[in-house]
């Protein structure tokens, strides 16, 4: 279940976008509602996070780090102790791991083509936003989950934040850069995942300079 929830979210990214061909009018109503809610919780999260993030700074700044990441799903810095992680079940992505396999980051990225979107459906950060949270509105391990919007590396990103029913959380960032759909996913727990929120949204860029492979 831990190992799966990241690819089971990368999945869905796909799926979504296959059902938007065909239940054009269903996505609009769900995605109102998705909208709405996130809009709900969107100053209450941004405050929070901004807190969170601030009181994280000097902790992440005082480790020692390593850039991890490719040209296509660009690099962020992550503490040096993470190790490359590859998942059973298989996925492009890039994915790092604390050595639990419990807390992971991944790393991803969507052209039109990759998403298989049509060329009449408005393809970007917003509409793989909507269609992964309405996906997981129907699951039954998801406990609580709400949208909000934030920033990585100063472009506006939208943020799904997914706490399991078993206490664990998945964190997902999804923004555009040019035509590319970027995504960034936390899986694990809290107290990780407040260290990781600065790596995430101060760091990310297509610089890969230094960066490493392992």
């Amino acid at each position: 279940m831990k190992r799966k929830l990241l690819v089971t979210s990368l999945t869905i990214l796909s799926a979504c976008t296959l059902m938007a061909c065909s239940h054009t009018s269903q996505k609009d109503t769900a995605a109102s509602s998705t909208k709405e809610s996130g809009s709900k919780v969107e100053k209450q999260t941004s405050s929070s996070s901004s807190k969170d993030t601030s009181s994280t700074k000097k902790n992440t700044s005082s480790q020692e780090t390593k850039r991890i990441g490719n040209a296509d799903y660009g690099y962020i810095d992550i503490p040096s102790k993470w190790f490359k992680f590859t998942d059973i079940d298989g996925t492009e992505a890039v994915q790092y791991t604390d050595g639990s396999a419990y807390n992971i980051v991944t790393l991803n990225s969507y052209t039109r083509e990759k998403a298989k979107v049509p060329a009449d459906i408005e393809f970007n950060a917003e509409f793989l936003a909507k269609k992964l949270a309405v996906m997981w509105q129907d699951n039954q391990d998801v406990g609580k989950m709400t949208g909000a919007r934030t920033k990585v590396a100063g472009l506006d990103a939208y943020q799904l934040q997914i706490v399991m029913k078993s206490g664990q959380y998945l964190i997902t960032w999804i923004f555009q850069k040019g035509e590319k759909v970027y995504t960034i996913s936390f899986e694990g727990d809290a107290e990780t995942l407040k260290t990781f929120i600065p790596y995430i949204e101060d760091t990310w860029s297509l610089d890969g300079t230094g960066a490493v492979t392992d």
